[in-house]
This record gives structure tokens, sequence and C-alpha cells, in this order.
């Protein structure tokens, strides 16, 4: 009881607390929180893979419902229809291989269904953040190829930029409100090179494995070894009050007076058992001042040898 009491300390219950927060945050926040990051890219992957093995196909086969520009982005798609060079805006604070550049997006009205926005490639940023000349989007019908493109999120009110609104993520909805026009919220496009309107065209990402599922891995790993750590420094406390307590209970001194001659063995195991009970009653004070009076001796018996030692000097 006493032992279970020492680990009720407010040492040992905020430590207690401490592991339990840090377990539950590994199982319950940061390990899922990688492996989710984990399984995005993999779905990613797949439908990058996808977009390169497939053949482009019409949009009207392959978007069946809103849901399919984030399921099946980066497929290849074709389309019909009119360029509207009056109505575009750019894309800023983006970078390509470290030289900064603006993304043209321009409004395309396909000869059935809604305008949709498209990413018709980048161009440099000019001097003192000057939007440089670039090719007009060329008029008539025209059919393109194009990649399906998920809505991006974050701040997305354009501000003006050479003449026209400049955005930092593309957001259809917001920009079809500045440009007039009636576009499809859940996406976009983005033209592949060599294309009606296409300028030097964006980069699509490669195929990659990313760290997520090995940091995934190692949170599970942390959570698992910290309540076994606790575990182990418990019992390592256990043990060593445990030696403590046997090394003060085996230097105890004798109690006072001899017992007779014949009842020896009967005095021995009293003297015994009631050391036993002394020991017990100690708190852990008293045990260890006993066990380092055992071990170094009392102030008073090394002053007697140090007298005894310079007094041989003197006579000799």
């Amino acid at each position: 009881m006493r032992s279970l009491r020492r680990f009720l300390s407010p040492g040992w219950v905020i430590g207690v607390l401490a592991v339990s927060l840090f377990a539950w945050a590994c199982f319950a926040l940061l390990a899922p929180w990688q492996l989710n990051k984990s399984d995005d890219l993999d779905a990613r992957n797949a439908r990058l893979a996808e977009s390169v093995e497939a053949d482009p196909a019409p949009l009207t086969e392959v978007l069946r419902g809103p849901g399919d520009f984030i399921e099946r982005e980066w497929r290849l798609v074709t389309l019909e229809g009119q360029w509207q060079p009056e109505s575009e805006a750019l894309l800023r604070l983006r970078s390509i291989d470290g030289e900064q550049v603006f993304h043209v997006l321009t409004v395309f009205s396909p000869d059935d269904g809604r305008d949709i926005l498209v990413n018709r490639g980048w161009v440099p940023v000019g001097e003192d953040s000057t939007v440089p000349d670039y090719p007009a989007a060329p008029g008539g019908d025209v059919e393109i190829i194009s990649r399906l493109r998920a809505t991006e999120s974050g701040p997305s009110e354009p501000v003006p930029v050479g003449g026209l609104p400049a955005v930092r993520v593309i957001d259809p909805a917001v920009l079809g409100e500045t440009l007039g026009h009636d576009l499809t919220p859940e996406g976009f496009l983005q033209l592949s090179g060599d294309q009606p309107g296409s300028l030097t065209p964006a980069p699509i990402p490669g195929i990659e494995s990313g760290p997520y599922l090995s940091y995934g891995l190692q949170w599970l790993l942390f959570g698992a070894l910290a309540p076994l750590a606790l575990i182990y420094f418990a019992w390592a406390e256990l043990r060593a009050r445990r030696r403590d307590a046997e090394e003060a209970s085996g230097v105890a001194p004798p109690e006072a007076g001899v017992a007779p001659s014949g009842d020896t063995d009967a005095a021995s195991a009293t003297g015994s058992a009631a050391g036993n009970e002394g020991v017990e009653e100690m708190d852990e004070a008293a045990l260890r001042a006993r066990a380092m009076r055992a071990r170094y001796g009392v102030r008073d018996d090394a002053e007697h040898r140090r007298a005894r030692r310079r007094a041989d000097r003197l006579r000799t």
C-alpha cells in the first residue's frame, strides 16, 4: 500500500496524464493525419496514371456529376466551342523552376454546356512585376484538349494587375462574378500544349510516394512505446525502493539486552520478527539513513579514526 501511495504523488500523476495524452494524440490525431495524407497521395497518383494511359474523351462523357472534377482530376478531355478573349484573368504568385510567372485564365464557351474557365498556360513576370505581352486566344470555333482540374481553396479575391483581375487561387465561382460569366463552379480546365490558344503549358505533377506512410507508422510506434516506457520506469522505481529496503533491513542494529543462552534460538527468532516489523513501519527516509550508516559509518566514527591516526604519527 505504501508503494501505491508513492505512485499517487503529483509527479507520477502528471507523468501518467502526460503519457496518456501523448498516446491518445498519436493514435487519434497524428497517425490518422499522416495516413490520410498518404491515402490522398495514392488517389492522386492513381488519377495521374489513368490520365496518362487513357485517351482523350469528350467532356460530356467524362463528367457525369459535380464530384468528377475531383474523382477524375487530370483526365484528358476534348471540348468544342469558342474562346472569349475579352473575359480573361491572371493567376499570380506562382513559380515554375524558380521563375515567377503569371498563368493566363480565359473563359471558353462550349457548343453544348456551361461556360468553363481554362488555364491556357503561363508567361514570365516582367520587370517590376508587369504583365508581358502574350498571344490572345483565337476567335471562331475550335476544338481543344485539356485536363480536368478541381477548384482550388484559399483566398480568391481578385486584385487588378496590368488591367486584368489577378487571383492567388483558381475559384471559378469568384472569377465568374468578376468576368460576368456563369462558369462551372466545381472545377476548370488546364490546356495541353499545341492547342488553339495555348501558351507555355502548365506542368503536371509526377507520381511520387511521399513520406506520409512512414510518418504515420512512426506516430503509431511512438504511441505504443510511450506507455511501455512509463511501465518500465515504474518497475525500475519499485525495484530500487525494494533494494533500498532490503539493504536497510540487513544492517539493523541488534536489540538491546542479551537473551538467555538456553533461549538463543527463540530470542533470535523473536528479535528477527520484531526487527522486520520495525523495518516495515519505518518510513523511506529512515530506511535510507540506516543504509547510508551501514555503508559509510557515522561522523563520530570517522572523527575517532582520524584522531587515532594523528596520535600514531606523533608517537612515531
